[in-house]
């Protein structure tokens, strides 16, 4: 028999799983590291705890099941986007990793958008104009650490330093590349005018191939730490999100998926690029003719533990206080953005609001205006795309928010469609071992549906005229931000 590993290489936390031919996990492993905010906007990680965390995974599985070590065909990857690190020319980190949740480029983004016309660029890379992006970054390190760009000999992302311990070749896949902001989605390759524009050449760039590439070469001494046979190859994989569509089995027409942890995302996989005429959602390469369309937000369960610490609470109180309050939470309304924002707004400079608070709210009311915000915010992303890819018939849903039987039920009700919650607990992981081979077949014989929600007709309806009074709110909520904007440049 055969076996296969995906591995994660996540924000918080790498993950792998080790799965049989059948698609079966038979073990799996997590190492967290941690995220440096020593500074406002600033999300930086030491590559080397997460090259550590890949290579402790990986030995827990094979030492676990020594037995099979031999039998492990392929170990394939996936991971966040938009990351971005400097390497000098023996291979090694000059730089942190700058994660997406890294927004000290936005002030220069901003800056560049008044002086130019950068909607070409969203056309051509697919990639909203954000703070998150590579693009982004690097007119960043342009403005603020120049010399230090001088110093690199190539630009890359966590995924490229991984694999290139593990083999010795930077390559970088299709799917990550799409997430940069600097690649070509019809040509695939990276766009030449837009690294014109942000002054780097494509030799400091890693080499774009497709997702179920797997490389020829092997580093010994990588594959020793990781407890890895010389035999078993390594795939290249794709991005977190799009592969977490694959392993929900969210691949079909009509069939959408929504992640939500720390932060979020609602994702639909089209036979074809599709853009918003508005650049409000994405569109990330997933395998040929695949791509995925959707919109990631910033903010999610971690609002909800924002609040648990200001309220002293444990999430089981927490929820046991929202349960008490009505849907709508008595005409108080959450616009989520805590962390600045990603879809709809793309702004990192947003901030949060609570609007119409009344002298009888409650910690449940603030409690469950905050859980629906946060839902009423994707259901905005969710409408966007459905109305550039078509309707949605059911939602996939994956996320540490499934722990909250409330939240499980006001997601079915405030988008008033049914749930499906999948069993797939690594969707990612699962995702990219499907990869390799351009397996979708395979997924007829995964069982991915765990549990079905369906929404409760009284609370759709309540939450349908909401979510037109939360629209219309936002719009001076937006010229609120427009003239705070004003206020902070003089």
């Amino acid at each position: 028999m055969d076996y296969k590993i995906g591995i994660d290489i996540g924000t918080t936390s790498t993950k792998a799983v080790l799965y049989d031919e059948n698609l079966t996990v038979k073990d799996s492993a997590i190492q967290a590291y941690p995220t440096f905010r020593k500074e406002k906007n600033m999300a930086e990680q030491d590559p080397k705890m997460i090259v550590h965390a890949v290579l402790s995974v990986l030995k827990t599985i094979v030492d676990d099941c020594e037995e099979i070590k031999s039998m492990i065909k392929t170990v394939s990857f996936s991971s966040a986007m938009h990351s971005v690190m400097l390497i000098d020319q023996k291979g090694n980190p000059l730089t942190p990793l700058y994660t997406w949740a890294d927004n000290r480029s936005n002030e220069t983004l901003q800056k560049t958008l008044k002086n130019e016309n950068l909607d070409w660029i969203y056309k051509r890379t697919g990639t909203p104009l954000h703070s998150m992006s590579p693009f982004s970054k690097v007119l960043w390190l342009k403005q603020n650490n120049p010399s230090m760009l001088h110093k690199a000999v190539k630009i890359i992302g966590v995924k490229e330093y991984i694999t290139y311990l593990f083999t010795g070749e930077w390559k970088i896949d299709y799917s990550i590349a799409s997430a940069t902001g600097l690649f070509n989605l019809e040509q695939l390759k990276w766009d030449e005018d837009v690294l014109r524009f942000i002054g780097i050449n494509s030799d400091m760039l890693s080499n774009p191939v497709d997702t179920n590439y797997i490389f020829e070469k092997h580093i010994k001494k990588t594959y020793f730490e990781a407890g890895l046979s010389l035999k078993t190859r390594i795939v290249i994989g794709a991005s977190d999100g799009c592969l977490a569509n694959l392993g929900l089995g969210a691949i079909g027409q009509n069939e959408v998926a929504m992640t939500m942890g720390t932060s979020g995302a609602i994702r639909m996989v089209t036979d074809r690029i599709i853009l918003d005429p508005e650049g409000r959602t994405f569109c990330y390469y997933l395998k040929k003719d695949k791509w995925v369309v959707g919109g990631a937000v910033n903010n999610g369960g971690n609002t909800f533990e924002w609040l648990a610490d200001i309220f002293s609470l444990d999430y089981e109180k927490m929820n046991s206080l929202a349960e008490n309050i009505q849907p709508g939470s008595d005409g108080l309304l959450f616009y989520p953005y805590l962390n600045g924002e990603r879809a709809p707004l793309w702004d990192s400079s947003f901030r949060a609001h609570f609007v119409g608070v009344d002298i009888i709210h409650s910690k449940g009311h603030f409690i469950r205006a905050l859980m629906e915000g946060v839902l009423l915010n994707l259901f905005e992303v969710l409408d966007i795309l459905e109305t550039i890819g078509g309707n949605a018939e059911a939602i996939k849903v994956t996320g540490g928010f499934l722990h909250s039987p409330l939240w499980k039920q006001m997601t079915a009700d405030v988008f008033g469609k049914q749930i499906i919650i999948s069993n797939q607990f690594e969707s990612s992981c699962l995702g990219a071992v499907l990869i390799e081979e351009n397996q979708t077949e395979k997924l007829k014989y995964v069982d991915t549906m765990k549990e079905v929600i369906e929404p409760i007709k009284g609370h759709t309806e309540a939450y349908q005229s909401l979510v037109t009074l939360y629209k219309e709110l936002s719009e001076p909520i937006k010229e609120m931000h427009r003239i705070r904007e004003i206020h902070a440049g003089n």
